[in-house]
């Protein structure tokens, strides 16, 4: 079953967003290496996402940092994916994404700080073969309304087409958002083993002990 992307913003991930990474002409596994930042990423098994975050919350603790960022992660259809947990608002910005879409793959960001006090709207942004393609803040009524990157036609007529610049409703700008990058780009994440199954995970920052 495809379930599409746009439960995101109906279901909370986590409490502080999310960070997803979808990547087409990547295994899961390559994904995960290729987002990894200190070292090779380190294995941790199978997590929940809340267990996922306590098991980080007490490894820092003990490490006495607050750095550590894990992916729990896998495929749906032609897709792989990671979903970052732990310490990733503000560190896992677009910059990294140019190598990760190296060699011919498409990869794709979708972020949202939902606790940030700046109140940023949601964003997406699309990589590939090292190029920054496109991407828009998923609700512009009060932000840019630019779309950026060097093909903002793969989805100007969509966002133009969806009412997506003059809707003033943070959450319905967000939903149609989601619903036009969906259909531009085929994306889907698999809702029930985001939300409640134990996925494979791995650090991708702070795999050296402090």
């Amino acid at each position: 079953m495809n379930d599409g992307i746009g439960w995101i913003a109906r279901d909370e991930i986590a409490w502080i967003g999310y960070c997803i990474t979808l990547a087409r002409g990547l295994e899961p596994e390559e994904l995960v290496r290729r987002l990894a930042t200190d070292s090779a990423p380190l294995p941790l098994g199978h997590y929940t996402g809340y267990d996922l975050n306590t098991y980080l919350d007490q490894r820092e603790g003990e490490r006495r940092q607050n750095d550590s960022i894990a992916v729990r992660y896998g495929a749906s259809g032609d897709l792989a994916f990671a979903v970052a947990d732990g310490y990733w608002p503000g560190e896992m910005n677009t910059g990294p994404l140019h190598g990760v879409s190296k060699d011919g793959a498409h990869v794709f960001r979708l972020y949202y700080e939902s606790q940030n006090p700046k109140l940023p709207p949601p964003d997406f942004s699309y990589f590939h073969d090292g190029h920054y393609l496109c991407g828009f803040d998923m609700y512009m009524h009060t932000w840019s309304h630019e779309i950026t990157g060097s093909r903002p036609d793969l989805v100007s007529a969509a966002v133009q087409a969806a009412g997506i610049p003059d809707e003033n409703r943070r959450d319905v700008s967000h939903a149609k958002s989601l619903a036009v990058v969906e259909e531009q780009f085929s994306l889907t994440l698999p809702k029930e083993q985001v939300l409640h199954g134990a996925l494979p995970a791995a650090l991708i920052k702070g795999q050296v002990p402090a």
